[in-house]
């Protein structure tokens, strides 16, 4: 069933009760999708980001579905939930920090959403921007999304970081679309 624009946003707001928060899960290599599934008839909230790639095997090409992040998903749980989460097929462990699983802020979660649903890529001009220096989106479909400006492969993008993960996911946007952050006009 596809779900609308407004009804995915939706998934990462916080819920009426407050005892339910977004956790990472380690998933067995190529199972995010099966684990997604059954995580889902358990009734759990998840999120697995995709994107769509071309895929080359020796008689055809095909665009397939693919993780963002490979060996992750992430499911919005309360601590009751754990045990039968971790009973999954497919489930490796919850991503940890201290012993005790993680927590993802939602807010993040989100921007992985907005930027891989309605990012286009653009030309960025030269700024002056230091790499590292905290930006903000201020335009079009991605406003609002914070990150961190950086260089990659002589590309200057955006970048919003899952640092339970310590993955980063980057976008490029026209310089005249970003802001720094605390210096906004």
């Amino acid at each position: 069933m596809k779900t609308s624009e407004t009804d995915e946003l939706n998934l990462f707001l916080t819920d009426k009760n407050g005892n339910k928060s977004w956790y990472a899960l380690y998933a067995k290599p190529r199972s995010e999708k099966k684990l997604r599934d059954r995580l889902v008839e358990k009734g759990i909230t998840t999120y697995l980001p995709l994107q769509k790639q071309l895929r080359q095997w020796s008689d055809r090409k095909k665009w397939v579905e693919e993780p963002i992040f490979r060996g992750y998903i992430f499911v919005k749980a309360t601590e009751k939930d754990f045990q039968s989460i971790l009973n999954t097929p497919g489930t490796v462990n919850f991503v940890r920090f201290g012993g005790k699983p993680a927590q993802v802020d939602a807010s993040q979660l989100e921007a992985v959403h907005r930027i891989i649903n309605y990012a286009d890529h653009y030309d960025v001009d030269d700024v002056d921007f230091a790499k590292g220096e905290k930006v903000r989106i201020d335009f079009g479909s991605l406003k609002g999304i914070e990150g961190e400006w950086i260089s990659w492969r002589g590309h200057k993008r955006v970048a919003v970081q899952i640092h339970q993960l310590g993955r980063l996911l980057a976008v490029e946007v026209p310089a005249a679309h970003v802001v720094k952050v605390g210096h906004e006009t």
